[in-house]
């Protein structure tokens, strides 16, 4: 009897194998989350997030197939909580969601050196990077952002240029990328010594290994995109950007190598198809998420694709389908009603606990009255508070020019009422730090009319100085005196006080020397705080209200600003 078994067996296994089935492919890509992981009137929030992958994972198992979930950077900066917590808070959440890689973008090195950090890691720059990453169960990727001392790309602890992974039988390579221009829109004191690599050579090479590796197919998760306008059919790109980043790539690769790109950075949406290759992207603060869908054979590669319009993520929808706060149904997906997942909300609490004990602690100060920051991108009590802390923060400083109410600048007025950590961080959440420029009196004057001059920036706050303004039809005329009325000499040298970010706009200084040194710095909330801490009591707006810029003709060039 086992003989005549034996006999069968062997017969069997003599048939020709039979190839393994195609099997579907969902590949869900977000971007530009910039930490907005809650929901904001009845869009968005990690948790309802949970519950549209719950449904298309339950799709997926029914059929043999398999979910993908990859971002596409900016990632971490710009929600309170995350910038609280350097991000870790997001990273708790991606874990209990499922994330299988994430491209490094440009504002994901905001956070800079690690809190709390000792020793030699306070120094590190990229600390916070580095910490979110060895958080993640899974991959970061930039294989364009080069390590200038060794001339390759980053090698971190889970920081890599790409990925192999395995799902559903299908082997994955994901190669992770960042917009060329991106070290430039960022801190700079964060990413000296790095740079960035033309996007093509990067791709094209990465993709050959992961071909050479075994890739069925090849993805390219691009912190680089594009924008569209209209989705309702993938092979029309009429209303899209045509020359934009991601389309030129796509245009450049050799046909065949990549598969598919999951894009993002320009907060825009893209559903469409070029040069052949499939490309989503899906807006920013997760307000909805990407999808595409490939019919894949294990050792062969795609049969056939489907491009999906990016995806609103909504709680409930009103009559004609679109969100809202509370509507005529609760949102379906995949033919099953949408439930926030539990277990995102359950990962976040310990980091938002800690956060919300942080921003109650008191700053040790009263605001007698509030402290306005003024839309219009005039100085104002607040910016002058900023400002005054600046002048504190470097003993040796002459002046100190501080912040407006535009890009890098204040982002809310303090009301009145004992000052909390939060609130102070409410106002300016950004890690920029003090720096010490040395200026002549004429640059300075000629800094400050560019300031005046660009409407973008909003007129930077000033201490102990008078900025005397002259409008004129080719620009502002500007003068410079001490608090005391005395004029400042065009070639005086002055010691200046200021944020980085206004450093590296005007590109004069000592803002270039090494990293340990600008590490050394103190963040400029930071100081404030301890300025405030160390004056303590209480405060008066009037305090704060004496003018500092003063328009000698009417100032509507002033006004214009």
């Amino acid at each position: 009897m086992l003989a005549v078994w034996a006999c069968a067996q062997a017969s069997a296994n003599a048939q020709p194998a039979q190839p393994p089935s195609a099997v579907v492919l969902s590949i869900v890509g977000t971007t530009d989350l910039h930490g907005r992981v809650f929901s904001a009137n009845g869009r968005g929030g990690l948790a309802l997030l949970g519950g549209y992958l719950r449904n298309l994972r339950a799709a997926r198992a029914k059929d043999g197939g398999a979910v993908l979930l990859l971002d596409a950077g900016d990632t971490f900066q710009g929600g309170i909580e995350s910038n609280l917590s350097e991000g870790a808070l997001v990273i708790d959440a991606y874990n209990a969601l499922g994330y299988h890689a994430l491209a490094v973008g440009n504002h994901d090195f905001e956070y800079g050196a690690l809190d709390g950090a000792s020793g030699p890691a306070a120094t590190d720059m990229r600390g916070a990077l580095k910490a979110a990453a060895a958080r993640a169960r899974f991959p970061f990727l930039a294989a364009n952002v080069i390590d200038n001392a060794t001339g390759i790309p980053v090698s971190w602890p889970n920081v890599q240029p790409s990925t192999l992974i395995e799902t559903a039988g299908i082997q994955i390579g994901i190669i992770g990328v960042m917009t060329y221009g991106g070290l430039r829109q960022t801190i700079q004191a964060n990413v000296q010594g790095l740079s960035t690599r033309p996007l093509l050579p990067a791709v094209e090479a990465e993709a050959r290994r992961l071909r050479e590796r075994g890739a069925d197919i090849v993805l390219v998760l691009s912190h680089a995109g594009g924008w569209c306008e209209r989705f309702d059919d993938p092979q029309n790109l009429t209303s899209c950007g045509d020359d934009s980043e991601v389309f030129t790539l796509a245009r450049q690769l050799p046909p065949g190598l990549v598969d598919g790109i999951v894009a993002g950075h320009t907060h825009a949406g893209v559903g469409h198809e070029v040069a052949g290759i499939p490309i989503v992207q899906a807006f920013q603060r997760g307000a909805a998420f990407a999808r595409l869908d490939l019919l894949v054979q294990p050792g062969t590669g795609v049969v056939e694709s489907h491009i999906f319009a990016p995806q609103g993520v909504c709680a409930f929808v009103d009559s004609q389908g679109a969100c809202a706060t509370a509507g005529v149904a609760r949102s379906t997906y995949e033919g099953e009603l949408l439930q926030p997942d539990p277990n995102v909300a359950a990962a976040m609490r310990p980091q938002l606990d800690r956060v919300n004990t942080w921003r109650t602690a008191p700053v040790g100060v009263t605001l007698v009255t509030p402290l306005d920051r003024r839309t219009d991108g005039f100085e104002s009590p607040l910016g002058n508070l900023f400002a005054e802390a600046l002048l504190s923060a470097v003993p040796d400083a002459d002046v100190a020019v501080g912040l407006g109410v535009r890009r890098g600048g204040l982002r809310a007025s303090l009301p009145a009422g004992p000052l909390t950590q939060g609130l102070l961080y409410d106002a300016f959440p950004f890690d920029n730090r003090v720096v010490t420029l040395s200026l002549t009196g004429r640059d300075l004057a000629g800094l400050l009319a560019l300031s005046v001059a660009r409407s973008w920036s909003g007129i930077p706050s000033v201490a102990g100085m008078l900025v005397r303004v002259t409008c004129a039809p080719d620009g502002a005329d500007i003068t410079l005196a001490h608090v005391s009325g005395e004029p400042i000499h065009p070639d005086a040298r002055l010691t200046v006080a200021a944020t980085d970010f206004f450093g590296r706009r005007v590109g004069v200084g000592t803002l270039s020397g090494p990293a340990e040194t600008l590490s050394a710095a103190p963040l400029v909330r930071d100081a404030t705080a301890d300025w405030l801490r160390a004056r303590g009591g209480r405060l008066h707006a009037d305090e704060f209200g004496r003018p500092r810029w003063q328009p000698v003709n009417g100032g509507d060039c002033l006004a214009a600003n």
